[in-house]
């Protein structure tokens, strides 16, 4: 049930903090049962705008910090001393309830490389069960995917001719179509899966905690920041959450959890005494316990975008500009359940090897049915192009560069220092110029160029690997696919063992994306639901075995 406040002696058996896509699981599978009383706290609101659940219309919200967090991170010295923007969810269900929808899981020697670094039970094969629990796609192999899960898959084959056009070029430049990129295969050319039910977004927030908000055993307080976690000693023994000017402590009999995200989860450890001693003193903290790794190791995707004016009238930038166009797609909406409104933007992708000397995949490009000026500009107000227009947009999928995150006041509700070093390493930047020279050449096959009236961005006159490098330095942005900085591992620098356990600390977990070692070759919100889908495993077994 939804409570908008607490009494200050509250308990609870677990209390999970954050409820983002990981929030929303660990509440459903802690509390199933009736054995465990559970509190679901949120910084955010409610997630209850219908732009939140129609794909399609998160272009509303990307710019409205009444739904999303507006991050700013430190001037990146590799891309002209510009800081960069980072938007992620300020609702019931975080990011998972604003992003692209996209349903993937990543490479499996992506998870293989976590175990074979000493994350035992974190390869492919042990998440595989995970993967397939949360799912519900009846058209795959059962051997390999799940049928009556939470999250509905949809595949998008035959979506557009636009998308045809793009999957049959990338055929004609060599790569091989793949049917269904979630079956443990992963390089090739394909159609997008989406995480969508009838054109309705399918996010955890919907269909894990949302069938089960009224269980007597769970509680869930929104507009309520985290501000501490407490310890006694060694033990995690309950948090300090904020409402309104006032600051409530609550108990955990139990454990703590931290499924606040990437951004965080490692601000909430730091406020609370643990992490890097001498970071934690600069600012005034007492240091509870030195942990050197919390807020290391932050990771993202970095995005370069090529845009196109298409010669069709059929984009995303055509439907938003027309009163006619809008409301034939929400008649197709709304009687289907298909169209342009049960997708975020993009349709198809390709991931594919730099060159013979890679081991595996190490770039992706996206095809989106829009263009504009930047990630952001999904709406003709906020930069969405004149014209008809299509998006070619590449990331690596292992980036070299890696950056951190660390507290900068005492007050909770100044975002943490963000330095996430895009390009600091030289070969992100290589592997950018020969992406962005493939997505030229894919633009030039016969399948595609009919549709491609001109190249818009970077445009004709950047020919040179130093023009390209120009254009990247000015317009490199994120996929939102920060991980890594709360990392598992087995090593000193590690903050999380494989059981997710804070080292050296009782009864408190960090379980989101923050704990992935590296980024799981695609998008995070299906492979962060499959962790907390495992994190609640971990959590209910160590339960157990304290009652036996």
């Amino acid at each position: 049930m939804y409570v908008t406040s607490l009494p200050g002696n509250a308990e609870f058996d677990f209390i999970v903090a954050g409820a983002g896509p990981a929030g929303c699981v660990l509440a459903n599978r802690l509390s199933a049962g009736g054995r465990h009383t559970v509190l679901l706290i949120e910084a955010g609101r409610r997630g209850d705008s219908l732009n939140l659940r129609i794909p399609l219309l998160v272009a509303r919200v990307l710019n409205d910090d009444r739904y999303t967090w507006q991050y700013l991170t430190e001037p990146q010295a590799h891309l002209d001393n510009q800081p960069q923007r980072w938007v992620r969810g300020r609702v019931i269900g975080g990011s998972g309830s604003i992003n692209g929808n996209v349903f993937v899981r990543g490479d499996p020697r992506e998870y293989d490389g976590w175990r074979d670094q000493g994350c035992e039970g974190w390869g492919y094969s042990d998440l595989l069960p995970y993967f397939r629990r949360l799912e519900d796609y009846p058209e795959g192999d059962r051997a390999v995917r799940g049928r009556g899960g939470p999250i509905r898959c949809t595949n998008l084959e035959g979506f557009d001719p636009l998308s045809d056009a793009f999957v049959a070029a990338c055929r004609e430049a060599g790569h091989t179509q793949l049917k269904d990129y979630n079956d443990g295969g992963y390089e090739g050319a394909y159609y997008l899966q989406y995480s969508t039910r009838e054109g309705w977004r399918s996010s955890a927030a919907a269909e894990y905690l949302r069938p089960v908000e009224s269980r007597a055993n769970l509680t869930v307080l929104a507009n309520a920041p985290v501000t501490r976690v407490e310890l006694d000693g060694r033990r995690a023994t309950g948090v300090t959450v904020r409402l309104g000017t006032a600051e409530v402590r609550v108990r955990a009999r139990g454990e703590v959890v931290l499924s606040a995200g990437p951004l965080a989860s490692p601000h909430l450890l730091e406020l609370s005494g643990v992490g890097n001693g001498e970071v934690l003193r600069r600012q005034g903290v007492v240091v509870r316990h030195n942990l050197p790794g919390v807020g290391e190791n932050l990771r993202d995707h970095p995005s370069v975008r090529l845009a196109f004016e298409c010669a069709r009238p059929t984009t995303i930038n055509d439907v938003l500009r027309s009163p006619w166009l809008r409301m034939k797609e929400g008649l197709r909406w709304l009687t289907r359940g298909k169209g342009l409104l049960a997708i975020s933007s993009a349709t198809a992708q390709v991931v594919w090897r730099s060159d013979g000397e890679a081991r595996r995949p190490d770039l992706a490009m996206l095809f989106q049915l829009l263009s504009g000026k930047d990630r952001y500009a999904r709406t003709p107000r906020d930069g969405l192009d004149p014209h008809p227009g299509f998006t070619l947009n590449l990331k690596i999928l292992q980036p070299r560069s890696v950056g951190s995150l660390h507290i900068r006041s005492l007050d909770p509700l100044v975002q943490a220092a963000m330095d996430p070093r895009y390009l600091s390493h030289e070969a992100d930047a290589r592997l950018f110029v020969g992406g962005m020279r493939f997505a030229r050449r894919l633009a030039e096959m016969p399948a595609l160029r009919p549709l491609v009236v001109r190249e818009t961005r970077p445009g004709p006159g950047a020919r040179d690997d130093a023009s390209l490098v120009d254009y990247m330095r000015e317009t490199v942005q994120t996929c939102w696919h920060m991980v890594g900085t709360c990392r598992m591992g087995v090593d000193p620098q590690a903050v999380v063992d494989p059981a997710l356990k804070v080292r050296g600390l009782d009864a408190l977990r960090v379980v989101d994306s923050s704990i992935f070692p590296t980024i799981p070759s695609s998008n995070t919100n299906i492979p962060t639901i499959a962790a907390a889908e495992k994190g609640a495993d971990l959590i209910l077994a160590a339960a157990r075995g304290a009652r036996a």
